[in-house]
């Protein structure tokens, strides 16, 4: 376990940088965003209704939508960074002229690259959920001076849209860490290449014969999107809203696809050590 920890802190060292640069982005934002509502104020064109809501909108329904939408940059700031670190987890090491000398201590590959593996995913959902929680404080104390405001509702919003972003990156970062086992430089970019390459093959072979090929993409995007019917939020009352709510819990995280995920995730974790075990040292 301590050689673990020593792994996990030097890739965190290694990857501190790029794990942090949300913060400073999400920082860049709200400070636009001040400077833009302060130049309207002075300017006189702050409106006083500019937050007001019709009288019959549902609050449950906007508190949830609201802390739904928390998460969303956020959310794709995580996966681009989880890509960013992931392409080069298993070259890294190459490129500071520092492969042999790791390879030569008495630690299980499987450790190190599991210590990358943990870095680049769970570095950067740590992050998400921090620049979330901030955002979700900030809308929500103004949905409460607003009287929009349920606590279950959007504490359940917020978690849902992160829980989502969590498995969408799990998905795209195992795929990338697995192509970075097999490719030195843009790795994600050479593998997304190869699977639309024979998404099409695939596509040609079922129209012109009548196979039934599976499609490599179609695959991937099902596997990591899933249907939570918010859709269906506008319109309803109270009440329904809460079904609803509880029904996205069981299209998200309670149900047989959440464990597919992880042992298709595990499946190319294994198959990058592997292969990363197995490469010509030069």
């Amino acid at each position: 376990m301590n050689k673990f920890k020593t792994l996990i802190r030097k890739d965190w060292i290694i990857s501190k940088k790029t794990l942090l640069m949300p913060f400073w982005i999400t920082a860049g934002f709200y400070l636009l965003i001040i400077i833009g509502i302060v130049i309207a104020y002075f300017k006189g064109d702050v409106q006083g209704n500019l937050f007001d809501f019709p009288i019959d909108t549902p609050i449950n329904a906007i508190s949830y939508i609201a802390n739904l939408s928390v998460v969303g940059l956020p959310g794709l700031m995580s996966i681009i960074f989880t890509i960013m670190l992931m392409q080069g987890a298993l070259n890294e090491d190459v490129r500071r002229n520092c492969e042999l000398f790791h390879r030569s201590q008495p630690v299980s590959i499987w450790l190190r690259t599991g210590s990358k593996f943990y870095v680049g995913l769970i570095g950067n959902w740590i992050v998400l959920f921090l620049i979330a929680l901030f955002t979700f404080i900030v809308v929500n104390i103004i949905l409460a001076i607003m009287h929009q405001f349920n606590f279950y509702v959007a504490v359940s919003g917020m978690l849902q849209a992160f829980i989502a972003f969590v498995k969408t990156g799990l998905i795209i970062g195992s795929l990338t860490f697995f192509c970075s086992a097999i490719f030195k430089d843009k790795a994600f970019l050479k593998g997304l290449s190869i699977i639309v390459a024979v998404h099409f093959l695939f596509l040609i072979f079922n129209r012109m014969f009548g196979w039934n090929l599976p499609l490599p993409l179609s695959y991937l995007i099902k596997l990591m999107t899933f249907d939570s019917g918010q859709r269906a939020l506008v319109g309803v009352d109270e009440f329904e809203t809460l079904n609803l709510i509880k029904n996205a819990w069981n299209s998200i995280l309670f149900n047989w696809k959440t464990l597919f995920q992880v042992l298709f995730s595990g499946a190319l974790f294994a198959g990058a050590t592997l292969i990363y075990k197995n490469k010509e040292i030069k």
